[in-house]
């Protein structure tokens, strides 16, 4: 169960390639941009699918939120890599449990699929995304019933630590953990979080 945890994946994935052992012009990947959709700045997810590009791997794009159950599952089946991009945690959460992501993920990650989270496709997979708010809107996902993540690793990958942009959130929210939990992992934007066989590290 390969796992690679990103705050920006762009920034990390000459070194995450290294991990493969294969090389990205023999993988295909397919890649969900789906956080990104209330957002009017795709910056970030456009670069992620560009450096993908650019590093050689067939890239095939399967949002969450629109395609069909069928479309979902043969797409995710038929690549070797799944990275899900970054944007609103809260809404890829609503979109993973509406369109049946959440179990297809689960399973092919348990069967050894590889996978790549960018910023919050990290923390989706997480027992709970509830802190990440501090970064994130609930309010774009009308729809979400819970916060409970997919739990597919026992902590929160707290993503963008140390970005300017968050430092008020983050002094906040870091008090707050501290003393109620949940268990988390600080993750700068040009280091990832490595899961495999049950063991994690951060590389950089």
């Amino acid at each position: 169960m390969p796992l690679f945890l990103t705050s920006i994946a762009c920034n990390v994935l000459d070194k995450i390639v290294a991990d493969l052992d294969v090389s990205p012009r023999d993988l295909s990947v397919a890649f969900v941009p789906t956080a990104s959709n209330p957002s009017e700045n795709k910056e970030g997810t456009e670069d992620d699918r560009s450096k993908l590009i650019k590093l050689g791997f067939r890239v095939n794009d399967v949002d969450i939120a629109t395609a069909r159950h069928e479309e979902l599952r043969q797409t995710l089946q038929a690549a070797d890599v799944i990275l899900v991009g970054g944007g609103n945690t809260f809404y890829l959460l609503q979109e993973a449990r509406r369109s049946g992501f959440d179990e297809e993920l689960t399973e092919l990650i348990r069967a050894g699929k590889p996978y790549i989270g960018s910023s919050a496709g990290s923390v989706l997979l997480a027992p709970t995304i509830e802190p990440i708010k501090m970064m994130d809107d609930p309010r774009q996902a009308p729809e979400l019933q819970s916060h409970d993540g997919l739990g597919i690793i026992d902590f929160l990958p707290l993503v963008h630590f140390g970005n300017v942009e968050f430092v008020d959130e983050y002094r906040q929210a870091l008090s707050d953990m501290y003393s109620a939990g949940p268990r988390f992992v600080l993750v700068r934007d040009d280091e990832y979080i490595v899961v495999r066989d049950g063991f994690w590290r951060i590389r950089s």
